[in-house]
């Protein structure tokens, strides 16, 4: 028998502090009255698998048990589930964020069932679930509510009003470019990896990096004010769930992203955003003499930087758009615009029997030799130097890839690129177009497409798409979707060849 619970309470706080704190696993302890401890085991990529020790009970008895967590920014929930179970057979937890004028509403829903030799029914476990979620409910409101009060620097239970940590978020906003000069610079000298294993001294972090030790406490107080690292009472400085993005060793690591985002070819465009607003053209050419694909021919060092970055943060969603992909279906699989071929080569493990076409620039195409042969692909690769503007595209496949492609692309660039690959799929009804893109999220939530979308006006002169967009997009080429997009995601847009709009 399988019994639930659904608790909610209304906390008067920001949406960003309730999500961040009641998030920070490790910060438990001073939120719910139940718990004595934490201990992190693993982290990977969102989800968090930590132990949970509570304080003694009423008859002195101490229980301990191991989670995990995986936590969703974009849609504001929390999947969990008790990975040692103890009583229950097993038990699933969803926590649910809806913002409202008068602060965040919380709901906690929880699905389980009790092991047959348990000492105690499904009923009375979900009495007392019910009872102790309630007084939890409660503390983490009063907790909340006065760490809003702080953090607007009143007193008053509407102290983040217009007049406090609005104002307050505002000045923390226009410090986005120190922040960002930060978080760049503490990846610049290792800080995470450094204070990984155990809180580190100034004078330690200092030797280790070669800088000076009064100008790196100033830089590292700043990273703790914002919970990049925390300042112990022994001046010692330790890491923190969220530096940990910053580490070298983690397969999910921010850090190429924020090497990334501090490369000049990056910030000097960026410092000529109003250009881009003003005349919706990018901003490469006045900041840096040419377009930035042509800037990327002249410097082959960036150049091969920003290759290096893409395919990082590209594979680390590979086997879940190959998921939605399923190569087992297709004979041959065409990937345009496919970098050094790890996406292809992904899709070909997973397809035996398939063949390949890597259409993509000479250079990138030499350098996917090594790629191809790495993953044991390659004899079963064709690959094709050219450019998909002017060169003929594969017209002998089933399937075709364009993967953070079209974004780069004003609509009518797009366009021209979607019906070449229109024309080469043909009569061929039952061949797939997939196109692997962020789709943005309409409303005012948070969506980080929405700062993609920047990077696009500013650097590339393309554009991130939402919903609508991308239906009128495809429409417009003789393609529609086969389902509908997951939105405010990088996700897999699956076409089907119709006739054109």
């Amino acid at each position: 028998m399988t019994a639930s619970t659904d608790n909610q309470i209304l906390v008067d706080a920001p949406m960003e502090l309730v999500w961040e704190h009641t998030n920070d696993v490790a910060g438990w302890p001073d939120l719910f009255t139940e718990y004595a401890a934490v201990e992190i085991i693993d982290r990977d990529g969102p989800s968090v698998t930590f132990r949970l020790t509570t304080h003694p009970d009423e008859q002195g008895d101490v229980w301990s048990w191991v989670s995990r967590r995986t936590p969703d920014p974009e849609t504001r929930t929390v999947r969990a589930h008790r990975v040692e179970t103890g009583p229950f057979a097993f038990m699933n937890i969803c926590w649910e964020y809806r913002r409202q004028e008068a602060g965040v509403l919380m709901r906690w829903t929880q699905e389980f069932a009790m092991k047959p030799d348990s000492p105690i029914s499904e009923d009375a476990m979900r009495d007392r679930i019910n009872r102790g979620t309630v007084e939890q409910m409660a503390h983490i409101k009063s907790v909340l509510e006065e760490r809003a009060r702080k953090a607007s620097g009143g007193e008053g239970s509407g102290g983040y009003g217009p007049g406090g940590l609005h104002a307050q978020r505002l000045l923390y906003l226009t410090c986005g470019m120190r922040l960002a000069a930060v978080v760049g610079t503490l990846a610049e000298l290792g800080v995470a990896d450094l204070a990984a294993t155990a809180p580190r001294s100034v004078t330690e972090l200092a030797a280790a990096t070669g800088t000076v030790p009064d100008a790196l406490y100033r830089l590292l107080r700043c990273a703790a004010s914002v919970g990049i690292l925390e300042e112990q009472p022994d001046g010692r400085f330790a890491s923190t769930p969220l530096g940990d993005g910053l580490r070298a060793d983690d397969p999910y690591s921010l850090l190429p992203l924020v090497e990334h985002s501090a490369r000049s070819f990056v910030t000097k465009p960026f410092g000529a955003l109003a250009h881009s607003v003003r005349t919706g053209e990018p901003a490469t050419v006045p900041t840096l003499g040419t377009d930035i694909w042509r800037y990327f021919e002249d410097n082959p060092e960036d150049g091969a930087r920003f290759d290096r970055t893409m395919t990082t943060l590209g594979r680390w969603e590979t086997e879940r758009h190959l998921d939605v992909v399923g190569p087992e279906r297709f004979g041959r699989i065409a990937d345009l615009g496919g970098g050094q071929g790890h996406f292809l080569a992904a899709a070909l493990r997973r397809a035996p029997d398939a063949t390949g076409v890597l259409f993509e620039r000479p250079c990138a195409v030499k350098a996917a030799g090594e790629v191809l042969e790495a993953q044991g692909v390659a004899e079963r690769v064709t690959r094709i130097a050219g450019d998909f503007f002017t060169d003929p595209l594969p017209d002998d496949c089933d399937a075709y890839v364009l993967k953070a492609v079209l974004h780069n692309w004003p609509d009518e660039p797009a366009a021209e690129l979607l019906t070449a690959v229109r024309g080469a799929i043909g009569d061929r009804r039952e061949a797939r177009l997939f196109v692997v893109e962020h789709v943005v999220a309409e409303g005012n939530g948070w969506d980080h497409a929405k700062f993609l979308d920047l990077d696009m006006l500013v650097l590339f002169g393309g554009r991130e798409r939402g919903p609508r967009e991308w239906r009128r997009l495809l429409a417009r080429c003789g393609f529609a979707l086969v389902d509908r997009p997951r939105e405010g995601h990088w996700t897999v847009l699956e076409c089907r060849p119709v006739e054109a709009a």
